[in-house]
């Protein structure tokens, strides 16, 4: 309270005294720092659990108590606020700089030059025994993903370290200048990712318990501070801060609403007025009531009513902003409380103020991203086909303007190489009706595939690899992608995906399904004749579905799938040719599979606020159902399977 009050001149003081909980996590965080252990807290998002974890982790390196600290955030980005969060008070704290001279005086001498540390002498009188020194190197490092505090002699803090790392990166091995870290702070450690997918949940479980875990040195083990906000009931925040789950933890959850109020009748209508209130709008569009003060004087008429039998955790939690009309935004905590509910919802006030989020009784998406997309690269550059891949095949989505094109190299075991993508335009469309969009698409097709067999993809060595199938979407102007097709010659074939998602259902991908003259059926898909024309038919849930799972599977393992480009060195960046891929993986991503429990039932839909492209998408499993027709598979029959099915000749199929 005294080191970040207002008057210290920090960009965030503390402005009240602490509340019962704030004192409680204060006082678990200093008894894991001092003494060892773990310690997770669940608080309300905005209570201020990182700032106070961020502090007491000051505290201990400039008393001398902790000679390495290391703050884990979800991501990079995140953890480096952290880091830029403690250079700011050591570099502005004016209450710390009369304290602690040792260290914010050869900080602050830097100017903003950070690279000036290295090369800095100090003189003064040493902090342990007052005796003078006189121009003696300061040595410490003022930027990057560590800071080292000034080697100052006497100081209780010299060369001690502040390091930041992301979650998403590696954290095993981390030892600087012969020391390892004796706390590490683990700040809000889900992701869109790790809650979304059991599988990402124990990948980050797995990192946080070995990982973490396992920085610390033969005699003392690390201690772990966490500070969360739960986000879902089953999510890695809510395992760690549950006791029967991670016993060593000794996780708390903190409440917002300590107590319900007893109108809550009175409540109920204070939210459906707010919500109206953000409706009110004029010819314009303009909102008429922005601030919605027709329920904030409901509750000021009202107050005693509805504050009777509430309690809540932190009183002061409410913005006391004067607004143009003279009135106050809010004027309590307990008013505060519920204008979230009615913009998020009471399931979220219940997950992000409460942590006692519901279990989820609606559908889970798989949790692929199109960030996970855009970091999973091969390391080859644009249309290199890599070792060991043996076809090539490209999918083609057609569009009313464009083309969407996707072309990729398979290994036998189903890894994929996305070495090529693009647009290409239809000529003679418009979004409105006109005459001659069937010819414009034939065109097109024609063009864009005469487009395709001129490019010379080639392997490292140098030789030149054709595209040995091409399927075009034949879902839209069938059957001028039909003639299209048919005109090209062999290897591209029209298809047509199949399933609730796509809309269309009456194909049946039976594996009992037997071969005929007319169709010849295989894995999730068949090539059926029509019209003289060999169309091919495909499962669109099972394949898309199989192209997530592509992108889901560890770079390195049978089945991955990559995107051409070079990786960041620094896993919580992206280089400039990975945010290239921004486009293509928001097409693969914005239609993700959910999983609804209830209904015991799993299906496609268009992910929320996606926009709602997904021609790279579709492109993307054309090229997968391209490559199952030409022998490519993740998993294969094993011996004895194969034995008994050699048993019986098979007939040649001289479709392909």
């Amino acid at each position: 309270m005294w080191y970040f009050a207002p008057e210290s001149g920090t960009e965030s003081p503390f402005t009240y005294e602490f509340t019962e909980q704030q004192r409680a996590m204060i006082a678990a965080n200093r008894h894991a720092i001092l003494f060892g252990g773990d310690q997770a807290n669940g608080a309300s998002r905005g209570e201020g659990k990182t700032t106070l974890m961020e502090r007491q982790f000051l505290k201990a390196e400039l008393e001398g108590t902790i000679d390495f600290s290391v703050l884990f955030a979800a991501t990079g980005t995140k953890a480096d606020d952290s880091l830029n969060s403690i250079k700011t008070e050591l570099e502005t704290n004016e209450r710390l700089a009369a304290d602690y001279p040792e260290v914010c005086i050869p900080v602050r001498a830097l100017g903003g030059v950070p690279q000036l540390a290295h090369s800095q002498l100090v003189t003064g009188l040493r902090h342990d025994n007052g005796k003078p020194y006189k121009l003696v190197p300061s040595r410490f490092r003022w930027c990057g993903q560590e800071i080292y505090l000034p080697n100052v002699p006497g100081s209780p803090s010299a060369g001690f370290i502040f390091a930041t790392r992301g979650l998403d990166a590696e954290v095993r091995g981390l030892k600087k200048k012969g020391k390892r870290p004796k706390v590490a702070g683990i700040d809000d450690p889900d992701t869109e990712e790790t809650v979304r997918s059991e599988e990402q949940a124990r990948k980050l479980e797995e990192r946080i318990d070995r990982g973490i875990g396992g920085l610390g040195g033969q005699k003392r083990a690390i201690a772990r501070v966490m500070a969360v906000t739960l986000q879902r009931h089953d999510c890695v925040s809510a395992w760690y801060t549950d006791p029967k789950i991670k016993p060593s933890f000794k996780g708390r959850r903190y409440r917002y609403l300590l107590t319900p109020p007893v109108r809550a009748d009175l409540w109920d209508d204070y939210v459906n007025r707010w919500q109206s209130d953000k409706q009110r709008v004029d010819e314009d569009g303009n909102n008429l009531d922005e601030f919605s003060r027709g329920a904030h004087q409901f509750y000021l008429d009202n107050r005693e009513a509805m504050d009777e039998g509430a309690v809540v955790a932190n009183p002061n939690r409410f913005d006391p902003t004067i607004l143009p009309d003279g009135s106050q935004l809010e004027v309590s905590a307990l008013q505060s409380y519920y204008n979230f509910v009615a913009k998020n919802g009471i399931d979220a006030a219940r997950a992000e103020l409460d942590n006692d989020p519901p279990e989820e009784a609606g559908p889970v998406e798989s949790g692929i991203t199109a960030t996970r997309i855009q970091k999973q690269v091969s390391g080859y550059e644009h249309r290199v086909v890599p070792p060991a891949c043996i076809v090539l095949t490209a999918g083609i989505d057609i569009g009313k303007r464009l083309l969407h094109w996707v072309v990729r190299a398979w290994r036998s075991d189903a890894t994929g190489y996305t070495i090529d993508y693009g647009r290409y335009e239809t000529f003679g469309t418009t979004y409105a009706k006109t005459e001659g969009e069937d010819t414009a698409v034939y065109r097109a097709v024609l063009g864009l595939v005469e487009y395709l067999r001129a490019i010379e993809y080639e392997t490292i060595e140098g030789t030149v690899c054709p595209i040995g199938m091409i399927l075009v979407d034949a879902g839209w102007q069938t059957s001028a992608v039909k003639s299209a097709c048919k005109a090209c010659g062999l290897g591209i074939y029209p298809v047509m995906g199949f399933g609730k998602s796509s809309g269309c259902t009456q194909a049946n991908f039976s594996p009992a399904q037997k071969k005929t003259t007319n169709c010849k059926p295989g894995d999730g898909w068949k090539i059926v004749r029509k019209s003289g024309v060999w169309l091919v038919e495909a499962d669109a849930d099972a394949w898309k579905r199989w192209e997530h799972n592509r992108w889901m599977t560890d770079p390195g393992k049978p089945g991955a799938m990559y995107l051409y480009g070079q990786a960041s060195d620094r896993p919580d960046m992206l280089t400039a040719e990975q945010k290239e891929h921004i486009g293509y993986a928001k097409h693969v991503t914005n239609e993700v599979e959910v999983e609804d429990v209830l209904q015991n039932r799993r299906y496609f839909r268009e992910r929320a606020g996606s926009g709602g492209n997904t021609h790279y998408g579709d492109a993307s499993y054309y090229s997968d159902v391209g490559a199952s027709i030409k022998g490519i598979r993740l998993l294969r029959p094993t011996q004895s399977q194969a034995s008994k099915s050699s048993q019986k000749p098979r007939k040649k199929v001289g479709y392909l």
